[in-house]
């Protein structure tokens, strides 16, 4: 169970990653674009612990809810 935890969490985090350097964003930047598509306050500190290895005490899986945010709102910025 603790194994696929951190699979999920790693998988998340690669997403997460690709896009930003896909997109050629900071964390700043991507916390400002999903907090402005959810509503929900989302801070450079949050993305950080999204994206710090499972093995560090700091370290919280980014939730799907802010990676599909993430997503939609950088499919967005190519479409305009």
């Amino acid at each position: 169970m603790e194994q696929l935890r951190i699979q999920e969490h790693e998988e998340n985090q690669k997403e997460f990653r690709e896009i930003l350097s896909k997109y050629g964003l900071t964390q700043a930047e991507a916390a400002e674009l999903i907090t402005n598509e959810t509503g929900q306050s989302v801070g450079t500190r949050k993305v950080r612990s999204w994206l710090a290895r499972a093995s560090i005490p700091s370290s919280r899986k980014c939730p799907n809810w802010a990676l599909t945010a993430l997503k939609r709102t950088t499919k967005e910025l190519t479409e305009k």
